[in-house]
């Protein structure tokens, strides 16, 4: 009876008229002992079937991602040479120094242009990044059923307060479930060590506060003591914002390897 009464609510049951409830696996009455192995056996198999979508390529998109990143870094290193040079223009005049019209206006048109070329780089690094960020999970999600939904790779940077906390926990899904499947089909104990991920995001959240500081300070600037520390903040901006970028690098590369492998294992 406990084997009829297990088969009445299992999805791939199917009745056959001769024989009665007939397993859809097996095509067999049920022989298990209050669980039934079939099914456990078969659950990865009945996922992939249910989501037929193919697994799709992201190796590009981790290379655009990494090309970008490197591109951002770069500027960083212009721009925290650029803020340096601003702030000792500022201590000049605040200590009494006189600075020529010239000189001023150079700073300030070296300071616009490397401002503008920063803000287009970094708007195509986040939207590349993300496009590799949502394809991962994209394929995580055809691979398992994972605690969210793909879109929420791409969406949850942008809501208010989950943004701090959601790409976070998918990075590290991402990167502990799919070292858990390389390590089943390799019967190997693969380091699915975390740290790179929180090392990541712990910085990111530093980053994006101390820039949101620099950013309001220099809108609302009027004294010059108010463009000192908006300066000093651009500068520890670009200090912590080049190990992030780093960080990034190495945590896209060791993932796109995971994937890597986890693809060939799956076709070999």
């Amino acid at each position: 009876m406990d084997k009829i009464n297990i088969c009445k609510t299992c999805t791939n049951k199917k009745f056959d008229r001769d024989r009665g409830i007939v397993c859809g696996l097996t095509d067999q009455k049920p022989t298990f002992e209050n669980s039934c192995s079939d099914y456990n056996a078969n659950e990865a198999a009945l996922f992939q079937e249910k989501n037929k979508a193919p697994i799709k390529p992201n190796s590009q998109r981790a290379k655009n991602a990494i090309i970008l990143i490197w591109c951002v870094m770069i500027l960083d290193f212009t721009s925290l040479v650029s803020s340096y040079l601003q702030y000792d223009l500022l201590a000049t005049v605040d200590a009494g120094g006189f600075i020529s019209e010239g000189t001023a206006e150079l700073n300030d048109n070296r300071e616009l242009i490397i401002g503008l070329l920063y803000s287009i780089t970094s708007i195509i690094s986040i939207i590349t990044f993300i496009q590799w960020f949502r394809r991962g999970y994209y394929n995580l999600n055809i691979r398992k059923n994972c605690a969210h939904s793909e879109g929420w790779a791409a969406g949850s940077w942008f809501v208010p307060i989950i943004s701090l906390f959601r790409p976070y926990q998918i990075m590290k899904e991402m990167w502990i479930e799919t070292s858990k499947m390389i390590a089943d089909k390799t019967s190997d104990t693969l380091k699915s060590s975390t740290v790179v991920i929180g090392t990541w995001w712990t910085l990111w959240i530093i980053t994006n506060y101390v820039s949101n500081y620099a950013l309001k300070s220099g809108l609302k600037g009027e004294t010059l003591s108010d463009y000192m520390n908006s300066t000093i903040a651009d500068i520890v901006t670009s200090i912590l914002s080049i190990p992030l970028a780093y960080i990034t690098i190495v945590m896209i590369k060791h993932y796109a390897h995971k994937e890597q492998q986890l693809f060939l294992l799956e076709n070999n």
